[in-house]
């Protein structure tokens, strides 16, 4: 699988995860959500998250059984994975190749703990959702019938961290042998609440349907409506999904009319929406650097 898609799946985690409604433990950690979801400085962010981090490490030390703690955790790493994955899309092809494999480590290294940390709350939450990546693909489809709206929380953080986990491993075809289990994931949030975290499993589907072409197995013209679905559902106000639709649809199939009108919609937004403005901000600088490449790629 090519870097960049490992690349964007990281960038998609990390603005969804500070844009979702759970960092929650406590009002403090409310308080923080927020104040992530509406800066407008990426960099800032990616400073001040590791204070954050250490405090929920203490926590667990203190209760290694918390699944609360264990997810929020989770969450939290993801978005840190996710914005160090934006910062090495920075810095492109041939550019301080030393910091980019720092970089690729320690997202590797962050990954697994995320994946862990979830795995670990989902079996604390319900005896069913123990070992699932380690079951067998039927048994797993077995299982995930059980999933109700209550359980979509819990589920839906294990399929953004395992997703997390799989890009960061991408060269390892053993890994990614359990990419269907991620999809599935999503596909069930969708049938239970297709609205559960801005359309987020939208997009998701929308980038895994949209990784190759039709002869070769992909389904984009799924992934175009995927993609469309989350632009519907959140009324234009997340970028990232116009952005994600442009890289992944719109450059698979080569229609050059349908990436310059969706690059240009989000280069031209001007409306700030509390709950997306870093989402926001990253997908204007991924906007600029596909239109700046649009006319080399096409």
């Amino acid at each position: 699988m090519k870097n960049r898609t490992s690349l964007l799946i990281i960038s998609l985690l990390t603005l969804q995860y500070l844009s979702a409604c759970s960092l929650s433990i406590g009002n403090f950690s409310e308080n923080i959500n927020r104040a992530v979801k509406a800066n407008n400085d990426p960099q800032t962010v990616m400073q001040g998250l590791p204070t954050y981090l250490i405090l929920l490490d203490g926590l667990i030390e203190s209760d290694p059984l918390d699944e609360d703690v264990l997810i929020a955790s989770s969450r939290l790493i993801n978005a840190y994975t996710g914005l160090l994955g934006s910062e090495l899309e920075m810095l492109g092809e041939g550019e301080n190749e030393y910091q980019k494999e720092k970089i690729k480590q320690q997202i590797k290294k962050l990954s697994l703990k995320a994946l862990e940390r979830a795995l670990k709350a989902n079996c604390l939450y319900e005896e069913y959702l123990c070992d699932l990546n380690t079951i067998k693909y039927a048994e797993f489809e077995i299982r995930l019938k059980n999933i109700d709206e209550d359980d979509i929380a819990m589920l839906y953080s294990l399929g953004t961290a395992w997703a997390t986990w799989l890009q960061a491993n991408s060269g390892d075809w053993n890994a990614m042998a359990q990419l269907p289990q991620v999809k599935l994931i999503m596909e069930t949030v969708n049938e239970i609440n297709e609205n559960w975290d801005n359309a987020g499993a939208h997009m998701y589907l929308g980038v895994l349907n949209s990784l190759l072409p039709s002869n070769l197995g992909g389904k984009p013209e799924q992934g175009k409506k995927n993609f469309e679905s989350a632009i519907k559902l959140t009324q234009g106000k997340n970028l990232m999904a116009k952005v994600l639709y442009a890289e992944y649809y719109a450059r698979l199939t080569f229609n050059e009319d349908l990436h310059q009108r969706l690059i240009s919609d989000v280069l031209s937004y001007k409306e700030q929406h509390h709950e997306f403005v870093l989402l926001n901000t990253l997908a204007i600088q991924k906007a600029k650097a596909l239109q700046l490449s649009a006319e080399e790629y096409f």
